[in-house]
């Protein structure tokens, strides 16, 4: 039987398949010129969209006359139209047994076997917000709780409440009692431990019902830090260090960054936003307490007077020990420099930004080394009085 051409036979077939191809090459020639105008991103239009597109239009019997028309953009609803098939074909939202009955079938003969990997969602997964919202929490922590600045105020208030620190007006006497009357209306040491626990997965605080420790947390900062601890070793091993044209892979230290994106997204959410702010005003207004001009002639000595002097002598006193505060300090600083590069990671990091970032990590290893596990948990919270009984005490000085 012999076709519209007048051929019969195998010479039919070969000739329907050399006009078909023909026509593949001509309508997607028209497809490339309506890429090449950037009315889509020429990086999602991959060699196998294109012949999808061009396959989708001949099927649909879409005759264009030539290039002015598609440069004109006046075929634009088509090609888009075209790339919208396309893509379903890709991610497997068309059924491919329709597809496969289509002539010049599409998505079955020119899939290119790459998969779905998932970067655009893990991207779009990730929270800034919530990852520098957790590096408030962990300095809260460190200082607050770590370092024991909550409890030292909160012991340094209750002297003075019972006449042991001589400030009776100005301004100093104005901070004290205003800290002293607002102390019920802070956050608890529990309240406190269990945001740590749920966010960072720090501490050992009683959790309420539904709430869920980031237990994982701890494992992953702790393979960022072997990851860098393991890259500086590496690069210093060689002459070029850990320059651009290192050759030592930062894909360690890159895929454990992502892994704590990932987690800290997931992991403060909710109240911990609110919590953190307030947290965060409740510390500063320890440290105005601290470095009150009044407070460190008191506890400063004769020769170094700061508001560190003064966390000393309160520990040295209150509880009888010291802490590394200089230790304390560089794990709340230099971690949250840490969570600064969590939060701004991308998949192309500056080397002004990894550099930052190696000197903030390495400096937080240095500091974690001389902190002891659990070493604020020797501390006790100070217990004030009744507020009934402390205001009918004779030591009363306001």
């Amino acid at each position: 039987m012999a076709n519209g051409n007048g051929f019969s036979g195998p010479v039919a077939g070969a000739a329907e398949a050399a006009l078909a191809e023909t026509e593949q090459l001509g309508m997607l020639e028209f497809v490339e010129r309506f890429a090449n105008r950037g009315e889509i991103d020429p990086t999602r239009l991959t060699e196998p969209i294109r012949r999808s597109m061009a396959s989708f239009l001949l099927n649909r019997g879409v005759v264009i006359p030539g290039d002015l028309q598609v440069d004109a953009g006046e075929f634009d609803e088509y090609f888009v139209t075209a790339y919208e098939h396309a893509l379903g074909v890709a991610d497997g939202t068309h059924d491919p047994l329709d597809v496969a009955r289509q002539r010049n079938a599409t998505g079955v003969d020119t899939w290119d076997f790459t998969v779905d990997t998932f970067d655009d969602l893990a991207t779009q997964g990730i929270i800034r917000e919530n990852i520098l919202a957790a590096a408030a929490v962990d300095y809260v922590a460190e200082l607050g709780d770590g370092l024991g600045v909550f409890r030292l105020v909160d012991a340094l208030v209750l002297n003075w409440s019972s006449g042991a620190i001589d400030v009776v007006d100005g301004a100093s006497a104005q901070r004290l009692y205003r800290y002293l009357r607002l102390r019920d209306e802070r956050s608890t040491p529990e309240e406190r431990g269990m945001l740590y626990r749920r966010v960072l997965g720090r501490g050992s605080a009683e959790l309420l019902d539904r709430m869920v420790e980031n237990e994982v947390f701890p494992r992953l900062r702790h393979n960022l830090m072997t990851e860098v601890a393991t890259f500086i070793d590496k690069t210093e091993r060689i002459s070029e260090g850990s320059s651009a044209v290192s050759p030592v892979s930062r894909a360690g230290i890159y895929q454990a960054t992502r892994e704590c994106q990932y987690n800290l997204t997931e992991a403060c959410t909710g109240m911990a936003h609110i919590q953190v702010r307030e947290l965060y005003a409740q510390l500063q207004e320890a440290f105005d307490i601290l470095r009150d001009p009044e407070i460190i002639a008191h506890f400063g000595g004769t020769r170094r007077k700061s508001m560190w002097t003064v966390l000393e002598s309160l520990s040295r006193t209150e509880f009888g020990r010291v802490p590394n505060i200089g230790a304390h300090r560089q794990l709340a600083v230099q971690g949250n420099r840490v969570f600064q590069w969590i939060a701004a990671f991308d998949e192309a990091p500056s080397q002004e930004a990894l550099t930052g970032f190696l000197e903030a990590a390495e400096a937080y290893i240095l500091a974690s080394a001389l902190v002891e596990p659990g070493e604020e948990e020797d501390f006790e919270e100070p217990e004030f009085e009744d507020e009934d009984d402390f205001f009918e005490t004779e030591d009363e000085d306001f």
